[in-house]
């Protein structure tokens, strides 16, 4: 049996409610067991997982929604390693689906890949005591996302740029230290920082493009401030996946890295926003997602 958490606010919602009602129908017409949760507001999928997983060991559970929806429900199974998963992206980015190229369009696609139950394990980001699957960051990437949400008339990589444009020019340089693999902190000053396991972030903007979510690597991306008068040019640069051509542009593969700060430090997880701590310990967990894809 699948056990499915679907969130159907996630993207467009009128379209996400057809595209749901579409896959019902197809698992009711093959005679696929399943049982179906359906969230109702912020953190619900991380409370349904918690539920699933408190009441059964191991399984298989399909999560049909954006990055965010997945990343509270990787945040709420008691042991992702007896679990298998299958992402049917519905949000309005989707940018660990490109990540792990399961990012077709046609939902019934998806789960016709997923009801074939091939697992290929993917890495995902401990940080503290949870759990990233595609980006973290801070800086500027914060601030964006505050902005990101107001304006919901707007879709995918243009709702993010547009969002990013808007934070620049009354943003203010961010600082924290960073250690890389348990070497010396240093002072960072910049425009944004992110640790990536995924490529993209803001529906399709190829933050790190040499990132691969199975490779065992995180890869560190800092830039540094940027004069103003730069940012038209580097905006095209970015949408290229040209973003290692800056020369303010620091590029790391890593296996750690921790970011702290004298105060509680702003950091987006897979676009989840948390300022819970001034010190924020992270590491790749090679293959430690069971994934149907």
């Amino acid at each position: 049996m699948f056990y499915i958490i679907a969130n159907p606010a996630s993207g467009r919602k009128k379209s996400n409610a057809k595209e749901l009602n579409e896959i019902y129908k197809y698992l009711n017409e093959n005679k696929i067991e399943y049982r179906l949760f359906e969230t109702q507001y912020y953190h619900h999928p991380y409370e349904i997982a918690k539920q699933i997983t408190n009441e059964n060991e191991s399984g298989d559970l399909i999560v049909i929604g954006g990055d965010g929806t997945f990343n509270e429900v990787l945040n709420g199974i008691k042991d992702l390693s007896k679990w298998n998963i299958g992402l049917i992206p519905s949000g309005s980015g989707n940018d660990f689906a490109k990540a792990i190229n399961f990012s077709s369009k046609d939902k019934i696609e998806c789960l016709k890949k997923i009801l074939q139950k091939e697992v290929k394990p993917v890495d995902y980001i401990k940080v503290n005591d949870k759990v990233c699957v595609n980006v973290l960051g801070s800086g500027i990437d914060v601030e964006v996302l505050v902005n990101f949400e107001k304006h919901t008339r707007m879709r995918g990589s243009f709702r993010y740029l547009y969002s990013f444009v808007e934070t620049f020019f009354k943003f203010k340089w961010k600082e924290f230290d960073v250690s890389l693999d348990d070497g010396p902190f240093e002072r960072k000053r910049g425009l944004l920082v992110t640790l990536c396991n995924g490529s993209h972030i803001g529906g399709g903007i190829p933050i790190c493009p040499s990132a691969k979510a199975s490779d065992g690597q995180l890869e560190f991306v800092f830039v540094k401030a940027v004069k103003k008068i730069k940012l038209p040019p580097y905006l095209i640069k970015l949408m290229k996946g040209k973003i290692y051509s800056f020369p303010e542009t620091e590029h790391v593969y890593c296996q750690k890295a921790v970011f702290k700060d004298s105060n509680n430090l702003e950091l987006q997880i897979d676009g989840n926003i948390t300022n819970d701590c001034n010190e924020y310990r992270c590491e790749i967990v090679n293959k430690g997602i069971n994934m149907y894809r």
